[in-house]
C-alpha cells in the first residue's frame, strides 16, 4: 500500500503510518470486534462496531452486508433489508446480499419478493447450494411443494451432505402426502446432524407410511443430546408425556404454536379426528407462516378436508 508522501522522511524510511493505513487498521480493529460479538450472539454490539466502519469506509459494501446480517440476527428485518439494499446499491452483483435480504423478506412474510432475491442470487451464480436450499424454503412457505422439492433437489446435488437441505426437502415430501420418500431425507440428515426436529418429522413420516415406527424412535431419541424444547414431544410420542405436560413444557409462544401442532398429530395417531383438527388449527394459526410446523398443519389440515 503507497503511503501518502508527508509520511516518509527522506531516506524513504516511513516515520509514521500513513492516512489510508491507519484507516485499514481501524476498520480491521472493529471488524475483529464486530466478529467477536457475532460469535457470542452479540448482535447488537456487532451492528454498533460494523457502523463504526461504515463511518470510515461509506463505500464499503461488504460492511453494510455484514451490518445486515447482524441486524437480522437481532429480529430487526427491515433494518437488515434497508442494509442488504445499500450494499446492492454498491455492488449489485453481490450474491450474500440477495441472499440476506431473501431471508429477512421470507422472515417477514414477504415469499414472492424472497423468492426473487434467491432466484437473482442463482442467475449469478447458479452452483451456490444454499440460494438454491433457500428458494427451495421460500416456495415450502407459500405450500408450493411442487418447485420446492425440485430447488431442494438442486441443493442436495450441489452439497449432498449438507442436513438443512435434506431435511427441508423431507418436510416438502412430508407436506406433499409422499411419506416413504420423506422417510429417506429425514433419515439422512438425522444420521448427519442428529436434529430433533428431522427425528420429530422422521417418527410423522415413519407413521403414516406404515412403518413399526415406536422403537425406532426411542432408539433414535438416545441419540438426542437435548433436554430442552422440543423434546417433551419426544416423551409424548413415547406415551411417557401427557398432552398436558407438553404443553406445559413449551416456554415461549412460538413453542406452543410448535407443540399445537405435534399434539394434533398425536391425536391423529389416536384416531381422534376432532381433536386433531382442533390442535392444527390452532397451530396453523399461531405459528409464524415462515415455521415448518405451519406449513405442515395446513397440509394435514387440508388431508382431513378431503
Amino acid at each position: 500500500m503507497a503511503c501518502d508522501p508527508g509520511c516518509q522522511g527522506e531516506s524513504g524510511v516511513t516515520r509514521k503510518p500513513c492516512g489510508k493505513m491507519l484507516r485499514r487498521l481501524k476498520v480491521l480493529f472493529h471488524y475483529f470486534k464486530a466478529d467477536a460479538a457475532a460469535r457470542r450472539g452479540n448482535f447488537d454490539r456487532a451492528a454498533g462496531q460494523l457502523s463504526k466502519v461504515i463511518q470510515i469506509a461509506p463505500s464499503n459494501a461488504a460492511a453494510y452486508n455484514d451490518r445486515g446480517l447482524a441486524r437480522q440476527g437481532m429480529g430487526n428485518y427491515r433494518g437488515a433489508i434497508d442494509d442488504f439494499n445499500k450494499a446492492l446499491a454498491i455492488d449489485r452483483l453481490m450474491v450474500q446480499a440477495y441472499g440476506g435480504r431473501g431471508i429477512s423478506r421470507k422472515l417477514l412474510g414477504d415469499f414472492d419478493l424472497a423468492i426473487a432475491d434467491h432466484t437473482e442470487a442463482i442467475s449469478i451464480d447458479p452452483n451456490l447450494a444454499n440460494a438454491h436450499g433457500e428458494l427451495g424454503v421460500a416456495h415450502l412457505c407459500k405450500h408450493d411443494f411442487h418447485n420446492a422439492i425440485r430447488s431442494l433437489t438442486t441443493a442436495i446435488n450441489l452439497a449432498p451432505n449438507d442436513p438443512s437441505h435434506l431435511q427441508q426437502r423431507g418436510i416438502a415430501l412430508f407436506c406433499r402426502g409422499d411419506f416413504k420418500a420423506a422417510i429417506a431425507d429425514l433419515q439422512r440428515a438425522f444420521d448427519i446432524s442428529n436434529d430433533i426436529y428431522a427425528l420429530l418429522f422422521l417418527h410423522l413420516s415413519r407413521v403414516k407410511a406404515g412403518a413399526n415406527a415406536g422403537t425406532a424412535l426411542e432408539t433414535d431419541a438416545g441419540r438426542v443430546r437435548t433436554w430442552q424444547w422440543p423434546s417433551a414431544v419426544v416423551g409424548l410420542f413415547l406415551e411417557r408425556l401427557s398432552a398436558d405436560s407438553t404443553i406445559a413444557a413449551a416456554s415461549t409462544s412460538d413453542e406452543v404454536a410448535e407443540a399445537h401442532f405435534y399434539l394434533g398429530q398425536w391425536h391423529l395417531l389416536h384416531g381422534d379426528r376432532a381433536e386433531a383438527r382442533k390442535a392444527l388449527q390452532a397451530a396453523a394459526q399461531s405459528c409464524p407462516p415462515w415455521f415448518t410446523e405451519h406449513t405442515a398443519a395446513t397440509a394435514e389440515l387440508s388431508r382431513l378436508d378431503q
